[in-house]
C-alpha cells in the first residue's frame, strides 16, 4: 500500500486508532492491518465523521435514537509524562525487586552463564 500525504490538521493513523479504541469500549472494530486511508473509509462506513481539528467522532445522524452508537467520541487525554525522581524511584524499585529475587533463590548465582557477569 503506498502512502498517503496526510493534508496538514487532519489526524494520522495513530490519531485515528486512538479514537477507535475508544470506540470500541462501546463497539467493536478490528484496527490491525489498516492503513488510514482504509480506516477513514470503514469510520465513514460505520456512519461517523471526523473532525479533525477538534479531533473528535461525530455520529451523522447526531440525536436520532441510536441503539449501543455513542454520537460522539473524544480523543482520550495524554497519559502523564514521568517525571526524574518517578524515573529514579522505579529504577530503584526494580533494583530492590532483584536482589530480593536473588537473595531468595541464592543457587542462581551458581550457574555458570552469571558467573561470567559477576
Amino acid at each position: 500500500m503506498a502512502k498517503s500525504k496526510i493534508p496538514e490538521g487532519e489526524l494520522n493513523l495513530t490519531q485515528l486508532k486512538k479514537l477507535i479504541k475508544q470506540y470500541n469500549v462501546k463497539m467493536s472494530v478490528d484496527t490491525k492491518g489498516m492503513d488510514r486511508d482504509t480506516l477513514i473509509k470503514e469510520i465513514k462506513k460505520l456512519g461517523y465523521t471526523i473532525d479533525h481539528k477538534n479531533k473528535t467522532l461525530t455520529h451523522k445522524d447526531k440525536g436520532k435514537k441510536m441503539k449501543r452508537k455513542p454520537e460522539t467520541i473524544k480523543m482520550p487525554p495524554a497519559p502523564a509524562k514521568k517525571t526524574d525522581a518517578d524515573k529514579k524511584e522505579s529504577k530503584v524499585k526494580e533494583r530492590e525487586r532483584i536482589i530480593k529475587y536473588i537473595i531468595k533463590n541464592k543457587d542462581i548465582l551458581k550457574e555458570d552463564r552469571i558467573k561470567g557477569l559477576l
